[in-house]
């Protein structure tokens, strides 16, 4: 995808190393521009955000046209309530092993992060929680079973500071150290299949593999 903003030409590449050599297996034009970096590709479709709106697009890369489209309720958008490097990241759109979620700020919450949990077929919402972390304090962001991780920064020396659980709708923070090369990051999202980070890193494209615990807690912790 072109840009960061006010762009619909999307490029489809058959793996890594087409990607690295710019070799492109496919080009498509979506019917709307897109606004921001935080978009998903999920089952075969394209989720984005339309420009300058807080609509969320589905596109179908196979009949290459609109699913479904629906108004994420009072989401701010176009830089009201972006990631702290800007570039319209009000609405981030991500999936993990529990499905699809999209995660924004509103001015019911004070500008905090809402997760929302959403159907991919018809985009309904299915379940929301509001959590007491300013969204434009928020580097950026990612979900990992149900949790919802945010960085404290887009730039270097950033952490991995918040976690919060749609599971107990509890948060905690943590001091995650997170190695930020080339000092600015804006975009980083989850990919459940492979168990990996993907980050856009001032112009690199970098992947962080992650390593999943199981904690198992005993009479003694409690």
């Amino acid at each position: 995808m072109d840009s960061y903003t006010n762009s619909k030409i999307v490029r489809e590449f058959k793996n890594t190393d087409d990607f690295v050599s710019g070799v492109v297996s496919r080009t498509y034009s979506l019917p709307f521009k897109w606004e921001g970096t935080n978009h998903l590709v999920y089952n075969g479709s394209l989720y984005y955000n339309k420009y300058q709106s807080n609509i969320i697009v589905k596109y179908s890369f196979e009949t290459g046209s609109v699913l479904a489209q629906r108004a994420l309720e009072f989401a701010g958008f176009h830089n009201m309530y972006a990631y702290s490097w800007g570039g319209f990241s009000d609405i981030d759109i991500m999936a993990d092993e529990l499905g699809m979620w999209v995660v924004y700020a509103t001015n019911q919450n004070a500008g905090n992060v809402v997760i929302s949990q959403i159907d991919p077929d018809t985009l309904h919402v299915l379940k929301t929680w509001n959590t007491e972390y300013s969204k434009r304090n928020a580097g950026e962001s990612f979900m990992i079973c149900g949790t919802l991780y945010i960085t404290n920064s887009h730039m270097s020396g950033a952490k991995v500071y918040y976690a919060y659980s749609t599971k107990t709708s509890t948060y905690e923070y943590i001091d995650i150290p997170f190695h930020n090369q080339y000092f600015h990051i804006s975009m980083l999202d989850y990919n459940a299949r492979e168990r990996a980070l993907y980050a856009w890193n001032n112009g690199h494209q970098v992947i962080f593999n992650v390593t999943l615990f199981h904690v198992i807690k005993t009479e003694d912790d409690s």
